[in-house]
């Protein structure tokens, strides 16, 4: 099956085929009702990585904008995790993602660019996001007190319509608006203009990031394992395993956890049901989270994503002084003892894991696991009878920050 080139699953202390036997029924229900929805083309989120058109008007707008130095993209949440998830596969300087309204971060970030030779990329669906538009106002003003006549140039808006506060700064400075799809939500729009665009300009192939979910989609048409992966994670559920740990060996791969976290708390914090899920980095926070994994409350269930062929390498080479255990071995082997004595002492102590183990990070992989990821989250969402797609209890947060504001 095609993903099974992109990536292999495995798992240790699943449980027993009769525990999981009642959950693939109760999976299979929502897994036939998305599979239906997939094969009719009734969710734009997904449906988009078919497209071929859009990717030319994005290219277009990568041709006028690459020709400044910088690139600052102005979003927060859906419209900057999943394109700075994307980004961090190249080792880049030409952009830059501004999410905080810390006054001193906003200060350091634009005390470092050169303002006149800077493109702004402002992101925001709904066109009312708080922190985006505090951030656009204050470089316009920026702007205005050097006195530069063209700066509405420097700028490239995409939202969903011409008639919210982000639009109308738009169209009041004069600036381009492009669309944000309407029936695709932040967190899910990462093969959109959202989060392709940005890619495209860190040099990004975006093709094979669509080509790597369509190959995913593919075998979820015509394969179960997404659905047992399903009936897994509910029955762990059940059993008390209420925290959801993602734990990569790949440091290109962090801000892909930030992405995760957001799907998955997002879509399945609701109606009291979801489980919290937890970001954590191989081989770093084996120094600081392991000893809580090992001994803390057996709550946890743990996905690893490792990788078979790292593409730089180092040999360590020891001191006359100093023989260590690692001299004459390749930094790679030592990664992978750090992460499968890891794997094997959590094994140990009987909690449940996933591995995804992939040949190499690149545009395909991570196109698959993203959409692998969307896939899980639905279908969970959907045997819960949860709707994936809304984020009711965010938006009151949003309405009472809005009329403290206006009084």
């Amino acid at each position: 099956m095609p993903s099974k080139i992109l990536y292999s699953q495995s798992f240790k202390n699943r449980p027993n085929k009769s525990s999981l036997e009642k959950y693939r029924k109760d999976i299979k229900e929502s897994y036939d009702k998305l599979r239906s929805e997939i094969k009719n083309k009734k969710l734009a989120s997904i449906d988009i990585v078919f497209n071929q058109d859009d990717l030319k008007e994005f290219a277009k707008f990568a041709k006028k904008i690459s020709t400044f130095k910088k690139v600052m993209v102005l979003g927060v949440g859906g419209s900057s995790l999943g394109a700075k998830t994307l980004a961090a596969l190249k080792d880049q300087n030409k952009v830059e993602f501004l999410e905080s309204i810390d006054p001193t971060t906003i200060k350091n970030s634009l005390d470092k660019i050169d303002l006149e030779k800077t493109f702004f990329l402002v992101i925001s669906k709904s066109g009312e996001t708080i922190e985006t538009i505090c951030q656009t106002l204050i470089i316009i003003e920026k702007f205005k007190k050097i006195k530069s006549k063209n700066f509405h140039k420097q700028f490239l808006f995409v939202t969903q319509s011409f008639d919210n506060s982000i639009a109308k700064i738009a169209q009041e400075i004069g600036s381009e608006i492009a669309n944000h799809p309407n029936q695709i939500g932040g967190r899910y729009s990462c093969f959109s203009i959202v989060g392709l665009l940005p890619a495209l300009l860190c040099g990004i192939d975006i093709k094979k990031v669509r080509i790597g979910a369509q190959k995913v989609l593919d075998d979820f048409i015509n394969d179960q394992e997404i659905k047992n992966s399903c009936a897994l994670q509910l029955c762990l559920y059940d059993k008390g395993f209420n925290n959801n740990v993602i734990m990569p060996y790949i440091d290109s791969l962090k801000n892909f956890t930030d992405w995760y976290r957001q799907l998955w708390a997002e879509s399945l914090g609701k109606n009291g049901f979801g489980s919290t899920p937890i970001n954590s980095m191989g081989t770093v926070d084996q120094h600081s989270q392991l000893q809580l994994y090992l001994e803390g409350p057996k709550d946890k269930f743990f996905t690893f994503i490792t990788q078979k062929n790292h593409q730089n390498n180092f040999y360590i080479k020891d001191l006359k002084s100093c023989q260590t255990l690692f001299g004459g071995k390749k930094l790679d082997e030592i990664v992978k003892v750090e992460q499968n004595t890891t794997i094997e002492v959590l094994n140990r102590k009987k909690l449940p894991i996933r591995i995804f183990e992939i040949e190499q990070i690149n545009e395909e992989v991570l196109g698959a696991l993203m959409m692998q990821m969307f896939l899980e989250t639905i279908v969970i969402a959907y045997a819960k009878k949860i709707n994936p797609f809304d984020q009711p209890a965010v938006e009151l947060r949003k309405d009472l920050a809005k009329k403290i504001l206006k009084k």
